[in-house]
């Protein structure tokens, strides 16, 4: 199916991987009675398939003819029955609904042809990124000049501006292949590491204060995700790592607080793992089936359940651990009209995990290859708890978890779809699939073919992230220019990735350029990084808005300040004397370029040499400034 355009987009249902996207106007005023809650009249409007079929009636669409199709008939002012009932549907939505019936032709789906896979990422991405940008009829933007292209990649591979010297022996370096090695360098280095850990702790636990947490207790979690950048562990091995909560190592120790941290809250563990590893939501598939994506059903929400409620949390001697009971957890759950159903271990392929040895609904020691303590086995007296200080971890013989991390890491097409989106987001500033965590029929990706070669790649080259980023890093879109091309009249969509799209700094990569940029050696400060969490974006935000709250901190907050007074740059900026001196050494630490000739007069028209006041001023216009605050 050929739509118009992302707004008379609508859902084709197909055997295999749902891709399209659906109409709005649909989702907005019909799936609510007409999709995954309640099908009222028998009728399904989640998908093409499903309209076709109709419900209790005839068809709901007739593709080619809105006039005859019901689903148009039914939004009339006159219509009797009239959709939706106590609403109108206002002139532009009727016209847009009629012209995508009218236009809507039915044709077998389009099987993905993937290029050959024993070529580079890097190649496959230009290639597929400028044929969509040929079949649009898109001029994309030039390339970046290599000020712009060091301070994007500095960003997005350190989480940090670049220091002067590091601006400075970039362009002076005459080496062709420069901005390769560069990406190899950094990419190599624990800042790397580092930065990629702060991301992914977010990502898996959100920050600590969103969850109201101490993030002092999160030290060996970090360590954890350290290492595993640093020495570049696979990410099913990660996978693995996180789900299973079993470390065979002092480095692997931290990667128990996934679910540790979690409280023993199923529901919540089953929620994160799919959002995080499988880029899904599936919370609102509790109660009934998904409201709009019907490939996500309510087992699907329960089978995740299943596979972590055998799980408690304990303390053993080696730290925080989570236990794993080998009995019971047989749940059933309902739906909004009370037909209940058996949780099974189920994937979102549908493939269900048969338990070893057959349903276990006693706990017993010989159920375990290690066991826990007897009294784990019978009755609680009142008031008496469950032991949870352990000397050793209990494991069962079958383990749901050690089921479930094989099933996520092995043969598992969205455990890699879904990584392979959040770096490209990461790097790009949108994914392929965007909302990164609403990979669902929903929502399809923007060049489906690219996200299957890319998943295929990264599954075939060992699941090998740095890889993966330093390929992304050196392809042609990421190193576009941030303005559109001149020739390309309306600014091509951002899904097009015709330019570098403009991405606001998250927290931690704002405090550490502001102290590269002021001057300390040292970019990382951890109660200011806390502080401006609590304020600036959020990383994989739908949607940028800045806050009155950001305003105000940048403006007028004496934290901004002293940060200003305080730093090495204004007391060495205070030493110098030649006014155009000031400006260029102002711009280059800050913005990390030179000023052109109108923001050099301009500047010299306001700063004063030795006027420490004056120069306090220049430097907080240029930190508060668009410019600093966005990787473009």
């Amino acid at each position: 199916m050929k739509t118009l355009s992302r707004t008379l987009a609508f859902a084709l249902s197909v055997s295999g991987p749902v891709s399209s996207q659906v109409h709005p106007v649909i989702i907005d005023n019909c799936t609510k009675c007409h999709g995954g809650v309640k099908q009222k009249g028998g009728l399904d409007l989640r998908t093409i398939e499903a309209a076709l079929e109709g419900g209790e009636t005839d068809t709901a669409l007739i593709p080619g003819d809105a006039e005859k199709s019901p689903l148009y008939q039914v939004v009339q002012v006159d219509s009797n029955p009239h959709m939706p009932p106590k609403k109108q549907l206002p002139p532009e939505e009727i016209e847009a609904l009629k012209a995508w019936i009218t236009d809507l032709k039915i044709t077998p789906p389009k099987e993905l042809v993937l290029p050959d896979p024993a070529r580079q990422p890097a190649e496959i991405i230009n290639q597929l990124i400028s044929q969509k940008w040929q079949e649009e009829q898109i001029a994309p933007a030039p390339s970046s000049d290599d000020a712009t292209f060091v301070r994007r990649v500095h960003l997005d591979l350190l989480g940090r501006i670049p220091r002067v010297s590091e601006l400075n022996a970039f362009l002076a370096d005459q080496n062709p292949q420069k901005r390769n090695l560069l990406v190899d360098r950094l990419t190599n280095s624990d800042e790397h590491a580092d930065h990629l850990a702060h991301v992914f702790n977010i990502v898996f636990l959100d920050r600590a204060h969103v969850r109201k947490r101490n993030p002092d207790h999160r030290t060996s979690w970090l360590n954890y995700l350290r290492w595993a950048f640093k020495t570049n562990r696979p990410w099913d091995q990660i996978g693995r790592d996180l789900v299973l909560a079993r470390p065979k190592s002092d480095q692997e120790r931290g990667a128990s607080w996934f679910l540790y941290d979690q409280l023993d809250d199923h529901s919540q563990i089953a929620t994160r793992v799919s959002r995080t590893l499988l880029g899904k939501q599936v919370q609102c598939a509790q109660c009934h089936d998904h409201p709009v994506a019907p490939e996500i059903e309510q087992r699907h929400y329960w089978g995740l359940v299943a596979f972590f409620n055998r799980s408690l949390n304990v303390k053993t001697p080696q730290g925080p651990r989570v236990a794993e009971r080998a009995g019971g957890g047989y749940d059933q759950f309902a739906n909004l009209e009370g037909k209940t159903d058996q949780s099974q271990l189920i994937l979102y392929s549908n493939k269900i995990i048969p338990e070893a040895g057959g349903k276990q609904s006693k706990d017993s020691p010989e159920l375990y290859s290690v066991a826990p303590p007897e009294q784990w086995f019978r009755k609680l007296k009142k008031d008496e708890k469950l032991k949870k200080d352990l000397s050793n971890l209990p494991v069962p013989k079958f383990s749901r978890r050690e089921a479930f991390a094989q099933a996520l890491t092995s043969d598992n097409p969205d455990f890699s779809r879904a990584i392979v989106n959040r770096i490209w987001a990461l790097m790009f500033g949108r994914g392929l699939v965007h909302p990164v965590d609403l990979m669902d029929s929903a929502h399809p990706a923007s060049h489906p073919e690219l996200l299957a070669w890319l998943a295929r790649d990264f599954e075939k080259n060992g699941y090998n992230l740095r890889r993966l980023i330093r390929q992304i890093a050196k392809s042609t879109p990421y190193q576009l220019n941030s303005r559109p091309a001149p020739s390309a009249g309306q600014p091509p969509l951002d899904s097009f990735f015709a330019r570098a799209l403009d991405k606001p700094l998250s927290a931690e990569a704002l405090t550490r350029s502001l102290r590269i940029a002021l001057g300390h050696e040292e970019p990382n400060d951890k109660p200011l990084r806390n502080q401006l969490a609590k304020i600036f974006p959020d990383l994989f935000a739908e949607n940028f808005s800045p806050s009155v709250q950001q305003t105000m901190f940048l403006t007028n907050g004496p934290l901004f300040e002293r940060l200003i007074t305080d730093s090495p740059l204004l007391d060495k900026l205070k030493g110098i004397e030649d006014p155009q001196v000031l400006v260029r050494e102002t711009f280059l630490n800050i913005l990390t370029r030179e000023p052109d000739e109108e923001e050099k007069e301009r500047s010299l028209s306001f700063v004063e040499a030795k006027n420490p006041s004056s120069i306090t001023q220049f430097c907080w216009a240029l930190l508060t400034s668009a410019e600093f605050r966005i990787n473009h």
